[in-house]
């Protein structure tokens, strides 16, 4: 088995048992704060916008409906789920999705239908998307420690900027299968790390096998997630370690392969039906109503060079109604984080974790933005919410930028968390946003309020709990990240 390959600049060093209970106990409070704050942002965008005001979120949850009475959907089958508001679609688009996120949805969404409780089946699936989020946030923070162990207040941080995210907590208060995609990949990225420093463990190995079934089981680029995580694991252990870990990489390649075995039925079944393994029909293209009624092949380089594209990209929707403060809060914080983290790269601090690391997130970078690009090219919109799986860098790198200052910790990162908080209050403000065909759904605009004071609170515990972080990891011990 290859060793472990153990970090000396960032293990932690000796301190008394005060200081370390200390520590954890402040970790813990930033997490349910951060946790708290991410149930409020999440519940005021559900609460305070109209059920079904968007169109993929009624051919999700009729998605669910349907696999509740047992039938699993291709993309083009007509709509069943009974629907008083929204949009009415012309049939369902999104039976190219592998069933996990419907399989969790359908217990929801199922009886409640059923029982003629539209309303209340619409908004507990909602809530159900709450609870995703929740985790995505508590992933990042776990990732984020296996990356930087020694700067537990960056995890904070970087739980915090993940609870406030505009794009990840929008798609928390609707109904898509983006944010559970979100879940595994963070899952996966912080799984890989944690097997960098430890070694190829049974415990590690069986895990990162159950997140790459589950990611496969959600979106099919769980695929690239694991390529890459998978390749940089095994790239390291033949040639960074103490020896050739070719028994290694076989039980890698069979924690993988087994993944891949447990979702491919449902991949050669979008195959079968449609000569593609992503399940999209083509002849749906220009389809009245539909997704890729309009669309426009462009060349490559002419999208990569649009900067209309970058902004949808990189700008979430709650941000483009303010362009330039979106673009500071977005765009400043991780230039300086990207700055700070080539400075834990130098060749003083350089160590096989961290450059492994660094290029395991570069790669993603890479990679996912490059698919992107092309989807775009061929036609495609250029989503932001695509660019979610980035969301562990993101908030990584978006921590190391507000922590940079490790004294100014708390008022950097408040400072932030106001504004970004603010541009949040602002966009939950009526007049809600409406949309479709039918009747719009009533709004609890009181209680999502409500819920924006809670995450207001919580989000203050939050920044508290980041600046004791730094503070008592200052005062102890020097350490770095």
């Amino acid at each position: 088995m290859t060793a472990p390959m153990t970090d000396p600049t960032t293990a932690p060093k000796t301190a008394p048992k005060t200081d370390e209970r200390r520590s954890r106990r402040l970790w813990v409070l930033g997490l349910v704060a951060n946790l708290v704050t991410c149930a409020g942002v999440c519940a005021g965008y559900a609460l305070s916008s109209p059920l079904y005001g968007t169109k993929d979120e009624v051919a999700h949850v009729d998605h669910a409906y349907q696999l509740w009475h047992g039938t699993l959907i291709s993309v083009g089958d007509p709509m069943r789920m009974p629907q008083i508001w929204g949009y009415t679609l012309p049939f369902d688009w999104t039976g190219q999705h592998p069933p996990l996120f419907y399989a969790l949805l359908a217990p929801v969404v199922g009886p409640l239908t059923d029982a003629g409780h539209l309303l209340a089946a619409g908004m507990a699936a909602r809530g159900l998307s709450v609870v995703i989020t929740c985790l995505v946030v508590a992933a990042v923070m776990w990732a984020v420690r296996q990356i930087a162990p020694g700067r537990p207040e960056v995890s904070v941080v970087a739980g915090l900027v993940t609870a406030l995210s505009p794009g990840l907590t929008r798609l928390g208060g609707v109904v898509f299968n983006d944010n559970l995609f979100v879940l595994w990949a963070t899952l996966l990225v912080g799984q890989t790390v944690w097997l960098l420093r430890h070694g190829p463990q049974n415990r590690g190995l069986v895990l990162f096998g159950l997140y790459a079934a589950a990611a496969l089981g959600t979106r099919l680029p769980g695929v690239v997630v694991i390529g890459v995580c998978a390749a940089t694991l095994g790239l390291v252990w033949l040639f960074a370690g103490p020896r050739r870990g070719w028994a290694d990489v076989a039980r890698l390649s069979v924690a993988v392969g087994l993944a891949i075995a447990v979702n491919g039925w449902f991949y050669v079944r979008n195959f079968l039906d449609t000569g593609n393994w992503s399940g999209m029909q083509t002849d749906l293209v220009g389809k009245a109503g539909g997704p890729l009624q309009a669309r426009e092949v462009r060349p490559v380089l002419d999208v990569a060079t649009d900067p209309q594209i970058w902004r949808q990209l990189l700008i979430a929707p709650s941000h483009q109604e303010h362009l330039v403060i979106g673009a500071v809060l977005t765009v400043a914080p991780l230039v300086l984080g990207l700055l700070v983290g080539l400075h834990a790269l130098a060749p003083a601090r350089r160590n096989p974790v961290r450059v492994a690391t660094a290029l395991l997130m570069l790669a993603l970078i890479v990679v996912i933005v490059a698919i992107q690009l092309r989807y775009a090219a061929g036609g495609g919109g250029a989503y932001w919410r695509y660019l979610l799986p980035l969301t562990v860098v993101t908030s990584l790198v978006t921590a190391l930028g507000l922590a940079a200052a490790r004294r100014l910790v708390g008022l950097v990162t408040a400072v932030w968390a106001t504004a970004m908080f603010v541009l949040f209050a602002a966009h939950i403000a009526p007049p809600n946003p409406t949309g479709g065909d039918l009747a719009t759904a009533p709004v609890f605009q009181t209680a999502a309020w409500v819920a924006a004071g809670v995450a207001g609170v919580a989000c203050v515990l939050a920044v508290v709990a980041a600046a004791w972080l730094s503070f008592w990891s200052l005062s102890s011990r020097p350490v770095k990240i």
